[in-house]
């Protein structure tokens, strides 16, 4: 919708500079404005603003800091992907549909950050010199409690969002009619889950470029007799995003006799993309062996992969010792036993029809047949040890490295075409045993890995029909409703049970779009002490009017030195951490805010002349102990932030290595933030009245 972004005029009581747009903000008691920071821009008290619809001036360098300016930097801070925290939300709720005023202008900063980005009404590209204005994706006139939800928002063209006020007020009527509205949490407030702004994430990932022949090109294997029926795609399949060529070796395919053997022996009726997948996986070369070694699918939940599963399972029992010449093992696991052995049950009745001995004790699933051939369900760690011709991977995403690298891999060698099958819908905390693997298939061909990948296009918009069915390999009305109805949820700030993952976002975009995270991250020696989604979910804003109840200063030898204040919002400390060149400046900024009591300062600071007339504390302590105080008050959610750039990189870079006394840093990073932070929080916690949350996570890190 149309946006309004003019601001009042006032003295400024506090100024920031935008650590991303370099234009500087004054504030006065209930007011901000955004003003241009270049020498030739009217000053702050003439109300120089710039309206949502049109183009800011140039963006400068940010000015250092003075008594009447102490950097916050709310407007990066706000650019991670959450609402304001339900505390606020529940005070603001009289005002929650006046989109107009100071908190405008904050939106208009931190949606800034994410151009260029897709338009939310056209899809075509909004960049900084467009016209544009922050729109909502489920429109503030059907929910107004979603207005100042950051998830919520999207860069539009003005035009487009012009052009879309009708639309809404339409839409507005039959949702009165219907009674649907997007779903809240129990409060009332949505529930929201943070992430790392983009900017964030692509300081620690390297896209992937998928080689080439990975595209659905049926022009370039159409002449291959066993793959021509598949060039044409019937209207409720789609083809897969990724899919290997076919092998050079290949000469034709015993999938055509499997997928009629399957069909008739268990009764079902495959779907397309089940019947490609098998044609794909049984290959054969001249000689009769299988060509792929390795075949890693993957598909959103509820295509139909266990089917697939079960069906060349039994199909490899019963034909593979004529075809392969030796007797069957399979060995079947995965991330959940109850589902290995739900696929398969499936199979029970049919194999005893044909006098199939089926153990059915749990930890000793097994079908073996009149001739010996076995089908084993066993737990991730009892892999070891078999012969086995083909190995059964189910949902990968959550099984251990070692189960495959170590126990099933090594079983396989020394077969005639054994086959490791991994199958897996995507998950936002998936281990790299699968992701690994499909980022190395995408990536480069080893010549005996068959990938099969279906998945929502890059770059598509994860609310449009036209990317789910892309991303489906099946597709019917029902499936459509399906995921329409998950979408919603998701939006409104409702995880999915089935999703297993508290970022209802994250969540949907894994589950019914199987949107892997395979970009390449960088390396670093160590351990991470904190996840960046765990870091990203404690951001809160704080009140622009607040005064801090806790502070710190800390150098970095001559790099630089931190000012932390911590200020209380609500039941929650937060603590924002600004960077500044020297003592004196540091010193400037804290006197401003407003800050009365003991500043905590590093062993090296508390000599510092500049500090003759601060009343302050020295802090002796060495950097482990300080980071392992912040993985206790993260865990404990005891520390929250503002999600400055200064602070959330050196947290993010922060790794340490098991030693005698408990752990010990490696990262060569500055910390100088992570120690002022801790050192603010804990101040601010002992001088803080009234009780400050404690929640309880189930761990510091996203496994």
């Amino acid at each position: 919708m149309p946006t309004s972004m003019s601001g009042p005029n006032g003295n400024s009581r506090r100024g920031t500079t935008c650590c991303r747009t370099g234009y500087a903000s004054s504030r006065t008691p209930g007011r901000e404005q955004i003003v241009a920071a270049t020498p030739g821009s009217p000053p702050a008290s003439s109300g120089s603003c710039w309206a949502s619809g049109t183009t800011p001036p140039a963006r400068p360098s940010a000015p250092p800091a003075t008594a009447a300016s102490l950097t916050r930097p709310a407007a990066h801070a706000a650019s991670f992907s959450l609402a304001i925290d339900s505390t606020r939300a529940r005070r603001d709720t009289v005002v929650s549909n006046n989109w107009s005023g100071r908190r405008v202008t904050r939106a208009r900063d931190i949606v800034r950050t994410w151009l260029p980005a897709p338009c939310g009404q056209c899809g075509e590209t909004v960049s900084d010199e467009d016209v544009w204005v922050v729109g909502h994706k489920v429109a503030r006139a059907i929910d107004p409690s979603l207005t100042w939800v950051v998830s919520n928002w999207q860069p539009e063209h003005d035009a487009c969002s012009r052009r879309s006020a009708q639309s809404v007020v339409i839409e507005k009527a039959k949702a009165e009619v219907t009674g649907f509205f997007p779903d809240r949490g129990e409060s009332g407030s949505p529930r929201t889950f943070p992430s790392l702004p983009p900017s964030a994430r692509r300081r620690q990932e390297v896209p992937l470029e998928p080689r080439e022949g990975l595209e659905w090109a049926p022009a370039a294997w159409e002449h291959l007799p066993w793959l021509a029926a598949f060039a044409t795609v019937p209207p409720d399949a789609s083809p897969p995003l990724h899919m290997s060529p076919p092998h050079p070796e290949a000469v034709d395919s015993y999938g055509a006799s499997a997928v009629e053997w399957i069909e008739r022996t268990q009764g079902i009726e495959f779907r397309w993309w089940q019947r490609l997948a098998i044609v794909r996986q049984l290959e054969h070369r001249d000689d009769g062996s299988l060509c792929w070694s390795t075949i890693l699918e993957s598909a959103p939940r509820r295509a139909g992969k266990s089917v697939r599963i079960r069906g060349v399972a039994l199909w490899r029992m019963a034909l593979g010792p004529t075809l392969f010449g030796e007797r069957q093992e399979i060995v079947h696991t995965g991330s959940d036993i109850a589902v290995c052995r739900k696929v398969q049950k499936a199979a029970w009745q049919w194999c005893w029809s044909q006098e199939w001995t089926v153990t059915k004790a749990n930890g000793k699933e097994a079908i073996e047949s009149t001739t010996g051939d076995v089908w084993y369900v066993r737990a991730q760690d009892a892999t070891y040890g078999w012969d086995t011709t083909l190995a059964l991977v189910d949902e990968a995403w959550d099984v251990k490295p070692d189960t495959v690298d170590e126990g099933l891999e090594p079983s396989l060698l020394e077969r005639q075409s054994p086959q490791l099958h991994m199958t897996s819908t995507a998950h936002r905390r998936a281990r790299s045993t699968m992701r690994t693997r499909l980022a190395d298939a995408i990536t480069r061909d080893d010549g005996e890995t068959l990938l099969l990948l279906w998945g929502i296009p890059a770059g598509a918009d994860i609310g449009d029909p036209d990317a789910w069915r892309a991303a489906s390999p099946y597709w019917t009305e029902s499936r459509r409703r399906m995921i329409a109805a998950k979408y919603q949820k998701a939006m409104a700030g409702e995880s999915d049970p089935e999703a297993d993952d508290p970022d209802p976002v994250a969540g949907f975009e894994a589950q019914y779009l199987n949107r892997w995270r395979l970009s390449e991250r960088r390396q670093a020696a160590g351990t991470e002490v904190i996840d960046a989604d765990v870091w990203g979910s404690l951001v809160v804003l704080p009140d622009d009017d607040a005064k801090p109840v806790g502070a710190a200063i800390e150098a970095w030898f001559d790099a630089g030195l931190s000012l932390a204040l911590a200020y209380r919002e609500g039941d929650r400390v937060v603590v924002v951490v600004v960077d500044y060149p020297d003592i004196h400046s540091a010193v400037t900024a804290l006197k401003a805010s407003g800050f009365r009591g003991r500043v905590a300062v590093g062993a090296s600071l508390k000599d510092d002349p500049a500090l003759a007339n601060v009343a302050r504390t020295p802090m002796g302590e060495r950097l482990t102990a300080s980071v392992v105080d912040l993985a206790r008050l993260v865990a404990e959610r005891g520390l929250h932030h503002d999600g400055g750039d200064h602070l959330t990189e050196q947290v993010i870079a922060l790794r340490t290595v098991p030693a005698p006394d408990g752990a010990r840093v490696v990262s060569k990073h500055r910390a100088d933030a992570v120690k002022a932070a801790v050192w603010a929080v804990e101040v601010a916690r002992k001088r803080t009245s009234g009780p400050v949350r404690i929640g309880l996570p189930t761990s510091v890190r996203a496994s």
